[in-house]
C-alpha cells in the first residue's frame, strides 16, 4: 500500500471517528455551538489563496547509481615481480603516469639479443653484396675468356679450311716456277760456295789464311748444299702435287679446328649459364634484406614488450583500488590497480514507455540523496540499444556537471518529463503534517476555517500537489503553521 493510499484511508477513518463521537454525545451540541460563537466573535486575520487547476509537467522519477565515465582495472601484460607501486587509493593520477614497475631484466636481455640479431642481419646483407659483386666480376671475366676462345676457334677453322682447300687444289703454276727458281738459286749458291771452299783450301795449304777462315767457307758450302737439297725436294713435291697424306692431314686439321670451335662455343654457353649465379647472389641480397627487416621487427617487438614492464595510467583519474605491493608476482590479466576517471554519470533504469521522451544530448534533472537532494541538470549521453527482457527497462547514462559532489556508488534520482497534466497545487507552507497525515485549513463561504484531511504528492518547486480532499475554487490558509483552530473566523487578506 502506498503512502497516498494510507493517507486517504487514515483521513476517512478520522472523519468516521468524528461522526461517531458526535452521535454518541448529542448533549454536547449546545456547548459546541457556544464555542463556535465565541471563535466567530474573534476573527483571525490570515492570508488565504484560492485553489485552482494548473498545467504542470508530468514527471517520472527513475533511480540509479553514480558511476565514473572510465573505470579500468590495471593489469600486467607480462609476468614479472613488482618492483614499485607508485600510487595509493585516492591519489589523483595523470594519463601516462607510471603506476607500477616490474622487474625487466629478462626483457632488457631480449632487447639486446634482438639488437644483436639486427646487427648480424646487416652484416649478412653486406657480405651478400660483396659476394654478388665478386661473382659478377668473375662471371664477366669467364664470359670474356670464353668469347676469346670462340673467336680464336673461328679463326683457326678459317685457317684450317683455307689450308684444306689449298691442299685439295694442289700447287699452282707460280708455285712451280718459284720452286724451280729456288733450285736454280740454291745451285748457284752451292757453286759459289764450292769455288770459295776450293780457293780457301788452296790458301790454307799455302798458309795465306788461317784454318778458321777455311772452316767458315766449309760451313757455307755445307749450308748451300743443304739448301739445294731442300729446294730440290720442294720442287719435287711441287711437281708431284698434293699427296693423299697431305689432304688427309689438312682434313684432320680442319676437323680438329671445328671441334675446338664447337667446344669453345659450348664453354661460352656454360659460362653464360653460370652467370645466372649472379642472380642467385642478388636473391641472397634480397633475402638478407628481408632478414634485416625481420630482425628490426623483432627488435621493435622486444622494445614494446620491455615497455610492458612499466604500467601507466590510461587516463586522468583517481586510484580507487590497489591490489598489489612491491615483491608480489604480477601475471598477465591479474589486476594490480583500479583507476576511475572522466565525468561522473548517473546510470538509471528507465522503463520502455519513457524512451520516447529521452534523446541523446537532452537535459534532465538529477538529484543525489548524499548531497542533500539538491537538483542539478545532467546531460543524457547514452541510451542502451537493448533493454532488460525481464524488467523491460533500458539503461540511461546521464553525465553530471562538475561540482555536483557526485562520487561513484551514490544513489540518485532522475526526473523524466513525460508531458503536462492538470494538477491542483498548494503552497507547501499551507499543509501541516501530523502523525503522518496532511491537513489544510479551508475557509468556507462564511469565512470560517475548517481543518481538512488531504492527500498530497511529491513536492513540485516549493508546492505540493493535492491528490484528494480539495476542490477547485476553494480557499486555503497559506500559513498553516499559525495553528488556526477549526471553526475559527478568518479575516481573509
Amino acid at each position: 500500500m502506498t503512502k497516498r493510499t494510507i493517507g486517504t484511508a487514515a483521513g476517512i477513518a478520522v472523519v468516521a471517528l468524528g461522526a461517531v463521537w458526535m452521535v454518541a454525545r448529542p448533549g454536547d451540541a449546545p456547548a459546541a455551538a457556544q464555542g463556535e460563537s465565541a471563535r466567530a466573535a474573534a476573527a483571525v486575520a490570515a492570508e488565504v489563496a484560492t485553489v485552482g487547476l494548473t498545467s504542470e509537467p508530468r514527471i517520472l522519477e527513475v533511480t540509479g547509481t553514480v558511476r565514473p565515465e572510465f573505470d579500468a582495472q590495471i593489469a600486467a601484460k607480462v609476468m614479472g615481480r613488482v618492483l614499485a607501486v607508485n600510487a595509493r587509493e585516492g591519489d589523483a593520477v595523470r594519463r601516462g603516469q607510471p603506476l607500477v614497475s616490474l622487474d625487466a631484466g629478462d626483457l632488457d636481455a631480449a632487447v639486446r639479443q634482438a639488437g644483436a640479431g639486427v646487427n648480424a642481419a646487416v652484416v649478412g646483407v653486406a657480405n651478400a653484396k660483396v659476394a654478388a659483386q665478386m661473382e659478377e666480376a668473375a662471371s664477366n671475366a669467364r664470359i670474356a675468356a670464353a668469347q676469346a676462345l670462340v673467336s680464336q676457334g673461328e679463326a683457326a677453322v678459317k685457317v684450317a679450311r683455307a689450308r684444306y682447300d689449298m691442299v685439295l687444289a694442289g700447287p699452282r703454276k707460280q708455285e712451280r716456277s718459284q720452286a724451280s727458281l729456288a733450285v736454280t738459286q740454291a745451285k748457284a749458291n752451292l757453286n759459289l760456295a764450292e769455288l770459295s771452299l776450293k780457293r780457301f783450301e788452296t790458301l790454307v795449304k799455302q798458309g795465306a789464311i788461317s784454318r778458321q777462315h777455311y772452316d767458315q767457307a766449309k760451313t757455307q758450302y755445307d749450308v748451300a748444299q743443304a739448301q739445294l737439297e731442300t729446294a730440290q725436294q720442294s720442287q719435287s713435291m711441287t711437281d708431284e702435287g698434293s699427296r693423299s697424306e697431305d689432304v688427309r692431314a689438312a682434313q684432320e686439321g680442319l676437323q680438329q679446328a671445328e671441334g675446338a670451335l664447337a667446344q669453345a662455343r659450348a664453354g661460352l654457353k656454360q659460362t653464360e649459364a653460370a652467370a645466372l649465379q649472379v642472380n642467385v647472389r642478388k636473391q641472397d641480397i634480397r633475402g638478407a634484406g628481408a632478414q634485416v627487416s625481420q630482425s628490426q621487427a623483432a627488435l621493435s617487438m622486444a622494445r614494446v614488450t620491455r615497455g610492458y614492464a612499466v604500467i601507466a595510467a590510461p587516463f586522468d583519474g583517481v586510484v580507487s583500488g590497489r591490489m598489489a605491493d612491491p615483491g608480489a608476482m604480477a601475471a598477465p590479466g591479474v589486476p594490480l590497480m583500479r583507476v576511475q576517471g572522466g565525468r561522473m554519470r548517473l546510470e538509471a533504469a528507465a522503463p520502455e514507455s519513457a524512451l520516447q521522451h529521452l534523446r541523446q544530448g537532452g537535459r534532465i534533472e538529477v538529484a543525489l540523496d548524499a548531497t542533500g537532494g539538491k537538483p542539478v541538470m545532467g546531460t543524457v549521453t547514452e541510451i542502451a540499444p537493448q533493454g532488460d527482457a525481464a524488467s523491460h527497462t533500458f539503461t540511461v547514462k546521464i553525465d553530471l556537471p562538475a561540482g555536483s559532489g557526485a562520487r561513484p556508488g551514490m544513489f540518485g534520482r532522475a526526473r523524466i518529463v513525460l508531458g503536462t497534466e492538470k494538477r491542483m497545487l498548494v503552497a507547501a507552507q499551507s499543509v501541516i503534517e501530523r502523525e503522518g497525515l496532511s491537513y489544510v485549513s479551508v475557509v468556507d463561504e462564511n469565512g470560517v476555517a475548517r481543518v481538512r484531511l488531504v492527500t498530497v504528492g511529491e513536492p513540485v518547486g516549493g508546492r505540493l500537489p493535492v491528490l484528494s480532499g480539495l476542490g477547485e475554487g476553494e480557499q486555503v490558509v497559506l500559513d498553516a503553521g499559525r495553528g488556526i483552530p477549526d471553526g475559527a473566523k478568518v479575516n481573509a487578506q
